[in-house]
């Protein structure tokens, strides 16, 4: 059972006659915190924010284009995989040494199929260069061109039937808004307990100053300048100032709830997903739609709230098992980690 099936499950008590959405927010709770129950009202404040978060993960799913046949022998008919890759061998390249594919396809669940979807992402790169155009009856050498790549495939979300894999993609887009919601909820404890002892350290010195002791700050040199004692009051201040501002913005339970609540509400912000449409010529040079040779590649671009993270563009692709090469064992290799 997936997660959407596991937060979307029948039973429960209702919610506004709902089954599956009074189930659901049983769900969440249950992935977050347990204790959530003890509130007055969790379920009725939860039922709102978990229906934008499962109508948003459902748009996701369906904004994908279909599948596309993903073999070499299919590439130069496809003008997404023209873009991607290079040459026909790059994308039987990219099969094999997915190591995720491998594997779904040597387990239990993938053991059997003679075809497998997925989804195959990564990252987009622009740049532009210097071509030639004509300029009338002219060619020019010095017209500014964008340039379009791609690089860091990553193949997941394996699936027996397009619809089977939508319903995985919606699953990983539930999934990761209960992860943001318990990373954003992580995030404001450890800034509470940052804060509470940051005060109890203020409180320590500023008790020592008062009784003439500097500590041992007196053997730094060049940091002690005698009893500062009205900037360490001043810090002192300013420290239980933000703590108690983090307090009333919430916390406990509480605190948790509202975090979740805002998660869910904040859906396309945390997991942010759009339609992108590139037209682009035989070169991956960015051209107008009515250009000669220009194709559309039509992809789904996605990025997250995670920081560090980047944009990536994803299709979904149709994998027939004779496509993908097995792996051979390099023995070469293996000696050398001996």
């Amino acid at each position: 059972m997936g997660f959407r099936d596991w937060l979307r499950g029948k039973g429960g008590e209702v919610c506004d006659g709902d089954p599956r959405l009074a189930e659901a927010v049983a769900r969440v709770i249950d992935a977050t915190d347990p204790r959530l129950r003890l509130l007055d009202g969790v379920r009725e404040r939860l039922c709102p924010a978990v229906t934008h978060a499962l109508d948003y993960a459902d748009q996701v799913a369906a904004a994908l284009p279909p599948c596309i046949a993903t073999t070499p022998d299919n590439w130069s008919a496809s003008p997404v995989l023209r873009a991607f890759f290079v040459r026909p061998v790059d994308v039987a390249t990219t099969l094999r040494d997915s190591h995720d594919l491998q594997d779904f396809l040597a387990s239990p669940a993938g053991s059997a199929l003679d075809r497998v979807c997925c989804v195959v992402a990564a990252t987009r790169s622009e740049q532009t260069v210097l071509g030639t155009a004509l300029d009338g009856d002219i060619v020019r050498h010095d017209v500014e061109q964008k340039t379009v790549s791609f690089r860091h495939f990553r193949l997941f979300g394996f699936a027996a039937t397009e619809e089977a894999l939508r319903q995985r993609i919606a699953d990983t887009v539930l999934e990761g808004l209960v992860i943001a919601a318990l990373r954003e909820i992580n995030t404001r404890q450890q800034q509470g307990d940052r804060l509470a002892f940051a005060q109890r350290l203020l409180s320590g010195r500023l008790a020592l100053m008062e009784k003439s002791r500097a500590g041992l700050d007196a053997l730094e040199c060049g940091t002690w300048k005698g009893r500062d004692i009205g900037r360490l009051r001043d810090s002192l201040a300013a420290n239980a100032a933000e703590l108690a501002a983090h307090h009333s913005a919430g916390g406990g339970l509480e605190g948790t709830l509202e975090g979740v609540i805002r998660t869910l509400e904040a859906a396309d912000v945390v997991i942010h997903a759009e339609r992108l449409s590139l037209s682009l010529d035989a070169m991956n040079v960015a051209v107008p739609p009515d250009s000669p040779g220009a194709a559309t590649v039509e992809l789904l671009e996605f990025s997250t709230a995670t920081p560090g993270t980047s944009r990536r563009v994803a299709f979904l692709a149709s994998v027939p098992r004779h496509a993908v090469a097995e792996r051979k064992l390099d023995l070469a290799a293996g000696l050398r980690l001996l």
